[in-house]
This record gives structure tokens, sequence and C-alpha cells, in this order.
């Protein structure tokens, strides 16, 4: 059977994606760092509730920008289209977060009922996309070796 030639392109696509968001989102992570130094005084004063979203969506956006500098430094493709496809859904879904991570920050503090779908689902979709990484990479590896 012969190899597959848009396997080395395509993953190496797929990773340079991964780094452009994930330093991307490293600078909006410096970004909303100044802004609420700046713009909300390091958040100093501010009740509990918004100054915990605040916070808590800006460390969640650095990790989910790490996350895609990771990928983006070490993935690799498996050869099985299957696998293939799985990979490619599971980063999409880690690339979603840095978006969704972004607007949570700016959106969801302003929630009185301090409740956070975006940031939610973001964490979900890396929860799964890492799982399903996690799970191709295994399964890519145990058929090499056999």
């Amino acid at each position: 059977m012969k190899p597959n030639t848009n396997v080395g392109f395509r993953m190496h696509r797929l990773r340079s994606i991964h780094l452009s968001i994930g330093v991307l989102a490293v600078v909006a992570f410096l970004l909303t760092g100044q802004y609420m130094h700046w713009a909300h005084h390091h958040l100093q004063g501010m009740p509990d509730g918004p100054r915990l979203f605040y916070r808590s969506s800006h460390i969640y956006l650095l990790w989910s920008s790490l996350l895609n500098v990771l990928l983006g430094c070490y993935l690799t493709r498996p050869q099985r289209r299957l696998l293939r496809h799985a990979q490619t859904a599971a980063s999409l879904a880690i690339l979603a977060g840095p978006f969704l991570l972004c607007t949570s920050f700016f959106v969801e503090v302003h929630n009185p009922g301090l409740v956070r779908p975006m940031g939610r689902l973001a964490i979900y979709l890396a929860f799964g996309g890492v799982l399903a990484h996690a799970a191709t990479a295994v399964v890519s590896r145990a058929k090499s070796e056999t």
C-alpha cells in the first residue's frame, strides 16, 4: 500500500494552527492581565464574585493557550485514516478553547448568577479533546508495534 503523502503536510498544517492559536492566546492572556491591572486596578476592592470570574477566566485562558502551544510543538499524525479524523475532531475541540475563554473573560464576568456556560463548554471540550488525543496516540502506537 502506498503511504499517503498528504499526511505529513496535514500534520504540519494542524501543528502550525495549534501553535499559532496558542501563541495568540498567550498574547491574549498577557493583554487580559494588563486589562485587569489598568482598567480594574488589579481587581482591588472588587466584589468577590466578579473578581473570582476575572482571575479564573484569566488562568483558564493561559491553560488553554499552553495546551495549544504544546500540541503545536509535539503533535504527530497517525497513519490510519480513522485515527486522523478522530485526532482532527479532538484538535478542533481544543482549538475552540481560547476563543470561548477569551469571550468568557469579557462577557461572563457580569453574570449575577455566577454561571459560566462558555467557560464550562471550553473546559469540557478540552477535556474531551485531550482524552481523544491520548486515545488516538495509544491506538496508533499499538497498531504500529504490531
